[in-house]
């Protein structure tokens, strides 16, 4: 055989990471590279003359033999197990050198690709528990995925997840489901503190606590004997930090045996950490969000039953006006049948006609009931309804008030028909009315004119209320749908009508309103004033 010396430059194969020996055909190793060994941790006296299987614990967990076309080099996908119990990949090239026809020897080129592969493995682990997260799975169940992924890729590691309380003080069991039961509901609720165990250090501190050996380490204290009799013997334990690094719990691995950890054991605490601290972080933001909307949605409640409150005050004076002129007129009509009866001088004819005012009478208040019981009604049911017969119900209900006032109402609305809350479309109407009858009363009743014009643009309705009471400062129009925002005096408006206007356009109907200044044209001349405009999706 030729100098194997020749076969194998190492001058330059030591300049290399890759694993480089060469071998008789029988596998006896004539010469190696420094990264050989240096792997294989032993002196190259000792490697020259020695086996491949005595130096590695090797399996081909691949397919092995992927011969080349000429049979001089096999390609094999190798896992080797280091004296230290771990494990590391290989893509191992194999070389058969020839003299001739003969074999002379086998090079063997071995690429560590662990790293590789523990990032692809940790990858696809990511993409799993992301998809869960992005579902919208239940948090517990996530940070059990994470758990499983994690335990996985070590067969004798098991893993917990604990979260901090709201105060910050203490952490409780979240997820553990291959640790003993009795552990868990013994360290559930433990108190954070620097020298509390892995966990409740990691958590106290923000970093992450290693130990090795926890029947040797101070931090376990009393709690080591609990741990040895769970199987316990390391435990490695890194904070879940949120994105503003707040700690939202600890993710630990637990070992068997005692154990230091290896770069990849912290890649995959670090990444797991991370993957259950975004699981936890979007569960918390949304019940936030969730109590958020609950709490908005109690406050519009109360505001709308504040708004209908007022509302029903001026309807209940309304309603007092509307009867005050029937009753009067039924129990005049009443009194003078009964006063005509005892002097004898009541004829068919006067009776008829007394009776038939008390029946009209009674009629048209029974039809102000159904008016304003129709108004009040609370369930919040979308139905079909023309705009214009619904302005002219509200008109209805608020006839004193405009006649009181001297206000005139002018409408233009087409026939639009939409299918949305007339009710509470009724209340919007109500409320723009009654601000601007407010307004029109510091002007002259000649001057006193609302405007109202509906009509259909493309697939909406657009509505529009003005008056004739010179329009609003700049700075009131930006503020107009603020809660409680009011220029009247604090007995004559609560400051709560447009804003429930603006609620109610927007969110129950999912239309838009918007307040500004502008003028109208009636009878040739022109009127300036604050107007109002609705647009809804038809």
């Amino acid at each position: 055989m030729k100098d194997n010396k020749k076969c194998i430059d190492l001058d330059i194969y030591n300049l290399l990471e890759d694993l480089i020996s060469f071998s008789d055909t029988r596998g006896k190793i004539l010469e190696c590279n420094d990264a050989f060994a240096s792997f294989s941790s032993v002196s190259k006296d000792s490697i020259i003359g020695n086996y491949e299987n005595t130096l590695f614990n090797s399996n081909y967990t691949a397919d092995s033999h992927n011969d080349s076309e000429d049979n001089k080099e096999v390609l094999v996908y190798e896992e080797i197990i280091t004296i230290h119990n771990e494990i590391k990949i290989f893509d191992t090239k194999r070389r058969f050198l020839y003299d001739g026809e003969n074999v002379e020897g086998i090079l063997t080129i071995r690429k560590d690709i662990t790293q590789n592969k523990e990032a692809s493995v940790l990858y696809q682990e990511d993409k799993k528990i992301l998809k869960h997260i992005a579902q919208g799975d239940n948090l517990l169940h996530v940070l059990n995925e994470v758990i499983k992924s994690a335990e996985k890729m070590k067969s004798d590691m098991r893993c917990s997840i604990l979260l901090l309380d709201k105060s910050g003080k203490r952490l409780f069991s979240a997820a553990a489901p291959s640790i003993p039961e009795f552990f868990t509901k013994k360290v559930d609720g433990m108190k954070i503190g620097e020298d509390v165990g892995s966990c409740g250090a990691a958590a106290y501190l923000k970093k992450r606590i290693i130990v090795e050996d926890i029947s040797e380490h101070d931090n376990w204290g009393q709690a080591k004997n609990l741990a040895l009799k769970a199987g316990l013997q390391a435990c490695w334990s890194q904070p879940i930090l949120s994105s503003k690094g707040e700690v939202l719990g600890t993710f630990a691995m637990y070992y068997n045996h005692p154990k230091k950890p290896t770069e990849f054991d912290l890649h995959v605490i670090e990444d797991r950490a991370s993957i259950a601290g975004i699981a936890i972080e979007k569960h918390k933001n949304e019940y936030q969000i969730q109590r958020n909307l609950e709490r908005e949605k109690k406050q519009e409640e109360l505001l709308m039953h504040k708004s209908k409150q007022a509302m029903m005050g001026e309807m209940l004076e309304n309603i007092a006006h509307q009867w005050r002129q029937p009753l009067s007129v039924i129990s005049t009509s009443a009194t003078g049948l009964k006063v005509k009866k005892e002097l004898g001088i009541l004829d068919d004819a006067l009776e008829h006609k007394a009776l038939e005012s008390i029946n009209e009478n009674a009629q048209y208040l029974s039809q102000t009931i159904d008016d304003f019981r129709n108004y009040f009604k609370s369930d919040n049911i979308e139905v079909k309804f023309n705009i214009k017969e619904a302005f002219e119900n509200t008109l209805t209900l608020i006839d004193i008030t405009l006649k009181s006032k001297s206000v005139n109402v002018i409408s233009d609305i087409h026939n639009i028909v939409l299918f949305t809350l007339e009710n509470e479309l009724t209340q919007v109407f109500m409320n723009i009315l009654n601000n601007s009858v407010d307004e029109l009363a510091f002007l002259d009743e000649e001057e006193r004119f609302i405007y109202v014009q509906a009509y259909q643009d493309k697939n909406n309705a657009v509505i529009k209320i003005i008056d004739s009471a010179k329009g609003a400062k700049e700075e009131i129009i930006n503020r107009i749908f603020e809660p409680y925002f009011t220029t009247k005096h604090q007995s004559n408006g609560t400051g709560i009508g447009l804003y429930m206007c603006k609620e109610i356009i927007e969110k129950h109907m999912k239309g838009t309103i918007e307040a500004r200044n502008n003028s109208f044209i009636h009878e040739n001349k022109e009127y300036h004033g604050l107007e109002f405009v609705i647009t809804l999706p038809i």
